[in-house]
């Protein structure tokens, strides 16, 4: 497992790094938008005197990219665990194989089904009154799609019947779920009064940054572990032949 660790922090770094430069590249746009309509919209004005952000534009654009390699890390380390814990189960004896099938399934029940459910929205919206209510249930939808996800890999992986059978009874199930989650969880509680135009780009933005992250963290992990399997087999290889002779 410390070589899965290993592998995992030097694939979070480079899916940081990616995400990073995705949003400097082409997420600046639409977060500067966002920043000034936020701006517009508050009072810059306190007993006479104009009130300045604490940090410039530019620190905290430096944070927020020191924010996501942070975050690509974290990732990068998580991915690692779960790949060392499922690797056996993922239908493929090749790590890269096994690396890009776990990055699809993540992505996808990590990112792409509570950005369905509960789209990022810009800093100029939202209620600060509904800051916990909004994260609870972001994090319900994403334990609850992950919980789906883990449970629909198990239903195949334990499956008795044809292959066929089991395609069916999986996506039936899965759809199910899906259902079942857009249903009984609420949308977000704030209305949104910033312009479409400006909502879309941000949130486009923001999906762009985290595929970026986990393509490049998923990529990165199938290659460090390919190259670390075939120096395991060539040390296996190497130790074995004087022993053959």
């Amino acid at each position: 497992m410390l070589g899965y660790l290993k592998n995992g922090l030097i694939a979070g770094l480079s899916g940081g790094l990616a995400a990073a430069l995705f949003m400097v590249t082409f997420g600046r746009g639409p977060i500067n938008d966002a920043i000034a309509l936020e701006n517009s919209a508050a009072t810059k004005v306190e007993a006479g005197h104009v009130h300045e952000d604490l940090f410039t534009r530019g620190v905290q654009e430096i944070g927020g990219a020191i924010g996501l390699l942070v975050f690509g890390i974290g990732i990068g380390l998580i991915f690692a665990v779960v790949l060392g814990a499922t690797a056996p189960l993922l239908g493929t004896r090749h790590p890269f194989g096994a690396s890009l099938r776990l990055g699809a399934l993540g992505f996808w029940s990590v990112v792409v089904i509570p950005f369905l459910k509960l789209p990022a929205n810009p800093p100029a919206v939202g209620d600060p009154d509904t800051i916990n209510q909004r994260t609870i249930l972001y994090f319900a939808v994403l334990a609850a799609s992950i919980a789906l996800t883990v449970f629909v890999a198990q239903l195949i992986h334990r499956s008795t019947r044809s292959a066929v059978a089991t395609g069916w009874i999986a996506a039936i199930v899965y759809t199910v779920g899906l259902v079942a989650i857009f249903a009984v969880f609420p949308d977000n509680p704030d209305a949104v009064t910033a312009p479409a135009d400006l909502i879309w780009r941000f949130r486009l933005s923001s999906l762009g940054a985290l595929a970026s992250l986990w393509a490049a963290v998923t990529l990165a992990m199938g290659t460090l572990m390919e190259r670390q399997a075939r120096i395991d087999a060539g040390q296996i290889a190497g130790a074995a032949a004087p022993a053959a002779r």
